[in-house]
């Protein structure tokens, strides 16, 4: 019998990267070809409200709480440089090295038709943004080279 070999964090996350990634814009493509603009922005929308509707059933209704939640996952299963502050009646997430971003850089790289500002703008705009909102809740964000600042308040 042969063992299985262990696989080292960073290459788990790069992996996940690229499965949340395959599985994410598979997906979206297939809705999109088949429903068109409005029936892959129903699709986001359902995403949306059931992670906003998880995210209720959890008892996560403060800013903090979403923020720690997104940081939390972004952190330990992608891999991202992330931190999370608390402002003046807002919370910040602040990602210093995206990895969602760098994978979308890497597809890129290999033939993929995906644009990290798409990626970017369908991750705010198309997924929690709707979130945020569905929780009562404003989302703004500013891009960097490698990441982005999100702020997140009640409204």
């Amino acid at each position: 019998m042969t063992d299985v070999p262990e696989i080292p964090l960073d290459q788990i996350q790069q992996r996940v990267v690229a499965m949340w990634m395959g599985s994410f814009y598979g997906s979206s493509g297939y809705v999109a070809r088949k429903l068109g603009k409005k029936g892959l922005r129903e699709f986001q929308d359902l995403g949306a409200k059931q992670v906003a509707a998880t995210f209720k059933k959890m008892g996560m209704t403060e800013p903090k709480d979403v923020a720690m939640a997104i940081a939390t996952n972004d952190k330990n299963l992608f891999g991202s440089v992330v931190k999370v502050a608390e402002g003046d009646g807002f919370v910040e997430i602040r990602r210093e090295r995206c990895a969602i971003m760098e994978g979308a850089r890497a597809f890129a790289r290999v033939g993929a038709s995906l644009l990290v500002k798409e990626h970017c703008k369908t991750c705010i705009e198309g997924h929690w943004r709707k979130v945020t909102s569905e929780l009562g809740m404003n989302l703004e964000r500013e891009s960097s080279e490698n990441g982005c600042i999100v702020k997140i308040s009640k409204r």
